[in-house]
């Protein structure tokens, strides 16, 4: 199988893209070419917007020509892929991949389609709580159902439904079941459904991402939640070493330096911290910070974050020294903080973006942008594009629109 970069070459008319959770390299990063811009509005720097049917909170990826968005449309009882023109913004399909048994409780704060799609270099994937169960759909690039299995049930303690993304590598889609019994990691053939491996993983409820990437000198399969940080062997499933973290509950995804890891959370206790990832399980540094939706950003030896209580923080990944904080927002946060050109953007629960620069000497605000009055999803970033999930109520009625800016 070649890899997914070498894949990613070979599509048209776009110079990158940002083909799954995270983006290409899973750490919120755009790649090192792009120019984005650092204003806008609804009116301002707008190339288009399109409605979305029903409403979700899964970021949209790119891939070429098309930008891809999870949804689902209450009404119809239907959760569904759909794919839009990159450069027009015209949804060209919107595939039903589950019709009926949606779930019937889900957080005020979350959706029925929170999980971000996946592009393999081949064909698309799903990932939705339906019928009782997590399911898992290959789409083709024009809307055609591949295969769909179920890979595990979901029975959470906490009805608050299915909020974890699953991460790709090396063929293989790793999904993450957190629930307090029956909880698990498992890993499927990314081209056929094919089970791989299957780790049990229970203790808590919990809804945080998993991530692989090399870290102290190799690939390493990390997730937080359960009152751990946790390592696994990405190909077979098996533990390489733990570390204790308060939270039971985590949402975010695990960020990472040369030699460390970085998680965030809360319930029952709030906590940010850091640790060796050698297996020494040696805690670097810890506080009682608190980013439970939201994901840390790592960046040249520091650490960024954006707390429950809309306060920016940069801490020096060693040792948890702050260099910085300050207040960006009121009303929650949900977003994941994203990286593009030495700058953050950071998007308030209110629609506001705050831009500001990657340094430790001080927080530097670039602009601060209103989109909406509401966003969940996090900006995504390639070339001088900015693609942005907003929803916008009126009189009640709440519709969520899709957004391309740039100059």
């Amino acid at each position: 199988m070649k890899p997914l970069f070498a894949l990613l070459l070979l599509l048209p008319a776009y110079a990158e893209d940002w083909p799954q959770w995270r983006g290409i390299y899973r750490d919120n990063k755009a790649s090192a070419q792009v120019v984005p811009i650092t204003e806008w509005s609804a009116e301002k720097n707008v190339r288009w917007k399109t409605a979305i049917p029903g409403r979700g909170h899964s970021t949209p990826i790119v891939v070429g020509n098309e930008v891809f968005l999870t949804t689902c449309d209450l009404e119809e009882e239907r959760q569904s892929l759909i794919a839009f023109d990159r450069k027009s913004g015209k949804i060209l399909w919107n595939k039903t991949i589950h019709q009926g048994e949606l779930p019937t409780k889900v957080h005020v704060e979350n959706s029925r389609a929170s999980a971000t799609a996946q592009w393999t270099g081949k064909h698309l994937l799903t990932t939705f709580e339906n019928g009782g169960n997590i399911n898992v759909s290959a789409v083709s690039r024009t809307g055609e159902i591949i295969w769909s299995k179920s890979v595990g049930s979901y029975k959470p303690h906490f009805e608050f439904g299915y909020g974890s993304t699953p991460t790709l590598h090396k063929g293989l889609f790793i999904v993450s079941i957190g629930t307090i019994k029956k909880g698990l990691l498992i890993a499927i053939d990314a081209d056929n459904g094919e089970e791989k491996w299957r780790t049990p993983r229970e203790g808590h409820d919990n809804w945080s991402s998993p991530v692989v990437a090399k870290v102290s000198g190799k690939e390493q399969l990390f997730i937080s939640g359960i009152g751990k940080i946790q390592s696994f062997d990405p190909l077979s499933g098996k533990l390489n070493w733990d570390a204790p973290l308060k939270p039971l509950s985590t949402c975010g995804t695990i960020v990472w330096t040369d030699d460390a890891v970085f998680a965030s959370g809360g319930f029952p206790k709030n906590e940010t911290a850091g640790v060796k990832a050698d297996g020494s399980g040696e805690v670097l540094w810890s506080n009682s910070e608190r980013c439970y939706e939201q994901s840390l950003l790592a960046h040249d030896g520091y650490i960024y974050a954006v707390t429950d209580k809309g306060v920016g923080f940069c801490w020096r990944a060693q040792d948890g020294k702050e260099m910085w904080k300050e207040r960006l927002g009121r009303g929650g946060v949900m977003a994941s903080p994203t990286f593009a050109k030495n700058l953050i953007f950071s998007t308030i629960k209110t629609g506001v973006t705050v831009v500001y620069k990657a340094s430790p000497e001080g927080f530097q605000k670039i602009a601060e942008n209103k989109l909406g009055d509401d966003t969940y999803a996090s900006p995504v970033i390639v070339e001088d594009e900015i693609f942005i999930r907003a929803g916008f109520v009126n009189e009640g009625d709440r519709q969520e629109f899709l957004y391309k800016l740039g100059k």
